[in-house]
């Protein structure tokens, strides 16, 4: 079949939009598909497509014209992903669905599990997956808890893997915590965004699953929670088994497929 992932900033490579467009993109080449990715800064689109699956639909709307069906997949609670009217919907979580007040089947988002995957490296150091700033005082926690401390951002997919590979404890939010976590390192959600998500500090695991691994729902971060959290995520240990389970890029492709009815 041929397959249109359209998306608003298509063009980049960061963020949860292009990531879970990018996983799905390289997995249904791999069962044959002609797949095409474009978002509305590239060139003018053109041809036909069995399929075209919709991300930020007020800005791909273009699309739908090009495509016998249309599946449009919200991934958040950001205005550029309210669902479009008159559309077949999926959303990644429960949160965004319920967010939007709309009825649906969730597609989470996919990982690779044999990229992203443990490795050999003796576990050390606290690292912070995130291209956000803000939580200055993470390397006072990390000090505390007798660790060195990274903030992981700006680095290629491999360079990434390398050093969750090697750490303790992540920090991080929405895919980059399920990357840290499919490596088989302990995870904490967390980020700095609370002006509008609300407080984003979290353990991992299903519960957070239901809000896109956001933290929403959490508590406010302070220095004394998120050492008290690491510490137990520690002791819990790798969440590998979850991602593989509940993510693993295969199946969720093919779950894809089946709201397209193909």
């Amino acid at each position: 079949m041929r397959v249109l992932l359209a998306s608003k900033h298509a063009d980049l490579t960061i963020g949860g939009v292009q990531s879970w467009s990018l996983t799905i993109t390289a997995e249904l080449r791999r069962l044959g598909h002609d797949v095409v990715t474009w978002g509305p800064k590239m060139s003018r689109l053109t041809g036909r497509f069995d399929i075209g699956i919709l991300a930020n639909v007020g800005s791909t709307r273009a699309a739908i014209a090009h495509c016998d069906r249309v599946l449009n997949v919200s991934h958040g609670i950001i205005p550029d992903e309210a669902p479009g009217d008159g559309l077949l919907h999926a959303f990644t979580s429960e949160g965004v669905r319920d967010h939007w007040r709309r009825q649906g089947p969730i597609i989470r988002q996919p990982i690779d599990l044999q990229f992203w995957s443990p490795g050999p490296a003796e576990p050390q150091g606290l690292v912070r997956y995130s291209y956000r700033g803000g939580l200055v005082w993470l390397p006072q926690v990390a000090d505390r808890l007798g660790m060195p401390y990274r903030h992981l951002k700006g680095v290629t997919h491999a360079e990434a893997r390398e050093v969750l590979r090697g750490a303790a404890c992540v920090l991080a939010t929405g895919r980059a915590a399920l990357e840290a976590a499919a490596c088989g390192v302990p995870v904490v959600i967390l980020d700095h965004r609370s002006a509008y998500q609300g407080p984003l500090l979290a353990p991992f695991g299903k519960w957070q699953m239901q809000q896109n691994y956001s933290g929403r729902g959490g508590k406010e971060p302070t220095p004394e929670l998120v050492w008290e959290l690491v510490d137990h995520c520690i002791t819990y240990g790798s969440m590998r088994a979850h991602v593989e389970c509940h993510h693993d890029a295969r199946q969720v492709a093919a779950e894809v497929l089946a709201c397209c009815n193909c």
